[in-house]
């Protein structure tokens, strides 16, 4: 026969509200280290997942945030879109020797563009420029200490200092103070000469505000398929290398003779 004392208890409806408000209770007054600590990005990574938030996203908002880009930057402000595009993302374990120049096959097939690779020693840095010098990009994959990070970088600001620059200061500038002063003296009217060309500039801003948002939407979708494919070739020759280690010969054995 069992003895009853050995049986796990069971608490009824009335017990588990009070445990669960004591625990609350309990956890408020003693923080554990864990939640004084924080979570790591792996940790959110992980509570995005059961959220249904693709992580790649997550790991684009850390990003911004730990740029300072989150809250936005004056010229942000200004330009409306991002000056610099950021991707970043750790994979565990190290690409194989063989995997740099797979990654470089996938980067260019994906950006269509013939860039610059450098190896030195175990870090890939491929750059490209556009013909306008406008426009640059930079990926650098380095494997290291069991881990392998793909980071790619886009820089716009010398698109948008062009765009707003000969837009909003030679278009807008130009054409309001060439026709705006003029019409407004012939038409005997001081307010309309400086309406007119402070108008003219907003319209020129407004514009290139436009062109600008929508040249980064177009980047944004570009640099993300590139960045997409050069993570999974890493992520792929990672794989491979662990399914199929490199064979190691055995040591010639000592026959005595």
């Amino acid at each position: 026969m069992t003895d009853p004392s050995h049986l796990p208890r069971v608490y009824g409806d009335k017990d588990i509200g009070r445990i669960l408000k004591r625990a609350t209770e309990l956890q408020h007054a003693e923080p554990t280290m864990s939640a004084s600590a924080g979570v790591t990005l792996t940790e959110l990574e992980d509570i995005a997942a059961e959220a249904g938030i693709d992580p790649r996203y997550l790991r684009r908002a850390a990003l911004e945030i730990d740029a300072g880009m989150a809250d936005g930057s004056f010229w942000t402000k200004v330009t409306g879109a991002d000056l610099t595009l950021v991707r970043e993302a750790t994979l565990h374990g190290e690409l194989p020797d063989s995997g740099f120049e797979r990654i470089v096959a996938a980067i260019q097939s994906a950006s269509r563009e013939h860039g610059l690779p450098s190896l030195l020693g175990r870090t890939l840095t491929w750059r490209t420029e556009s013909s306008s010098k406008t426009r640059t990009m930079q990926i650098v994959v380095s494997a290291r200490d069991g881990r392998t990070t793909v980071r790619l970088e886009e820089n716009l600001s010398q698109l948008a200092a062009g765009l707003f620059g000969g837009t909003t200061t030679g278009v807008g500038v130009g054409l309001g103070v060439g026709l705006g002063v003029p019409a407004g003296a012939a038409l005997g009217s001081a307010l309309f000469a400086v309406a007119a060309p402070v108008g003219v500039v907003a319209l020129s801003y407004l514009a290139s505000r436009s062109i600008y948002r929508g040249v980064v939407a177009r980047r944004t979708r570009a640099v993300d398929e590139v960045f997409d494919r050069a993570v999974t070739a890493a992520r792929d020759c990672i794989e491979s290398a662990r399914l199929d280690p490199p064979s190691i010969s055995p040591a010639p054995s000592k026959l005595s003779g």
